[in-house]
Order: structure tokens, then C-alpha cells, then sequence
């Protein structure tokens, strides 16, 4: 699979600063904690920027198999929302992405909205970034509406969480994590593209989801930092 790699820096983007229930400044969310996994359950660390076109072809093969456990509590998820994009072109668009969809999380809405905002990706990367109503149309295509959409509207537009995500970015930066998207098994980098098919562009899930229930990486699939 493509690693899509940031240089350091990019835009000093400043949101209200505020930060998600029970997260500290730098470190993940985890969209599905309710679940409830236990202890012993695998922790699945993902890294990804809602503008990195790897990150959407991955989210399209894999995304579906990875919420389902999270779903199940048959692993522990943990998001890293990053800004590569936004480190490549200068732009913010990949931060205020990232506070938009932990801002539908504060509604209940993480699922939907990650992937219909990852369905309106911009195909052209640009400082621009996403179109201002791409992300209210996602956030109505998640189900939001009345107080809930008007609350998410608000967080959305004051950019509440886009230090936080740029807080985020920066730390797993620093831990060696520079590009998108990545993705951990109990701290063991998983060469996800081992898992495609090269023929069909496919992804083997059923081997992914032995390898993320399981913790254990395969030594000829762990990739090297």
C-alpha cells in the first residue's frame, strides 16, 4: 500500500481549543469505547487524513471490516486524525475535516459522517481543500438534524476540535508517524497492502480480521518504520 508522507510543518490552523470528552491534548479518539472491549482486547491504532486519496481507497476496503469489530468490542479502536494534506499544500482543510467528524462523534454520528465525508473527498489537492457544504451535506447524509445537526454546525464552525487534531497530528509525527494511512496491531505496523490482491484490487478481510482479533501480526506483514 501507498504511504501518504508529510513533510513537517503546514498551516497554524487555531480552533477554540477544546478537547474531546475523556481524550488528552495528542492522543486518539476512540469512536466506538461504548462497545466496552475488554482488557485484553486487541488495540488497533489507525492513522488517517480525510484528504489522503490512500486513506479513502483504504477506508472503501477496509473501513467497513475494522468499524464492525470496534462495533462488536472484539477490538479496541483508536483513531490518529492527521494533516498530511494540509502539511503538503498549505492549506487546513484536513484539520477542520478532522474536528468536524470528532464534532458529529460529540453527536453519536462518528460512522455515517466518516464515511460520507470520505465519499466527497476532493479529487484535486488543493489548499482549498474540501468545499465549504461538503460537510454540512455529510453531516445530513449521517442522519443529523434538527438540535443535533444545529450542534454540530455550531462545533463545526467555531473549528472546536482543530487543535486538537493538529495536537494529534503532531504527536504521532513525533512517534514516527508521518504519513497515511497506517495502521497498528497491539504496537506492530501491519503492511496492510500485503492483504491486497494485486489482480483485483481487493482486500483479503477475512485475513485482516483474523490478524486484528487475534494481536498478532504476521512477521512476513509487519512493516518496518
Amino acid at each position: 500500500g501507498v504511504i501518504w508522507a508529510s513533510r513537517d510543518g503546514g498551516a497554524s490552523t487555531t480552533g477554540t481549543s477544546q478537547l474531546p470528552d475523556g481524550v488528552t491534548k495528542g492522543e486518539p479518539i476512540e469512536p466506538f469505547a461504548a462497545a466496552e472491549p475488554p482488557k485484553d482486547a486487541p488495540v488497533v491504532d489507525l492513522y488517517e487524513d480525510f484528504r489522503c486519496p490512500v486513506c479513502a481507497v483504504f477506508e472503501q476496503a477496509a473501513g467497513a471490516t475494522i468499524t464492525d469489530l470496534a462495533k462488536d468490542g472484539k477490538i479496541r479502536l483508536r483513531v490518529h486524525l492527521k494533516t498530511v494534506i494540509d502539511s503538503n499544500t498549505g492549506g487546513d482543510s484536513s484539520a477542520v475535516a478532522g474536528s468536524s467528524a470528532v464534532c458529529a462523534a460529540d453527536q453519536g454520528a462518528w460512522e455515517p459522517y466518516h464515511e460520507a465525508l470520505f465519499a466527497r473527498q476532493p479529487q484535486q489537492e488543493t489548499a482549498e481543500g474540501f468545499p465549504a457544504d461538503a460537510y454540512t451535506e455529510a453531516a445530513k447524509e449521517a442522519g443529523l438534524e434538527g438540535d443535533a445537526l444545529d450542534a454540530w454546525q455550531q462545533c463545526t464552525d467555531d473549528g472546536t476540535y482543530v487543535d486538537y487534531v493538529r495536537s494529534v497530528d503532531e504527536a504521532s509525527f513525533k512517534a514516527g508517524f508521518k504519513g497515511t494511512p497506517a495502521l497498528t496491531v497491539d504496537g506492530t505496523r501491519l503492511q496492510w497492502g500485503g492483504l491486497v490482491d494485486e489482480a483485483t484490487g481487493r482486500m483479503d478481510t477475512a485475513r485482516l480480521e483474523e490478524i486484528l482479533t487475534s494481536g498478532d501480526v504476521p512477521s512476513e506483514l509487519e512493516e518496518t518504520p
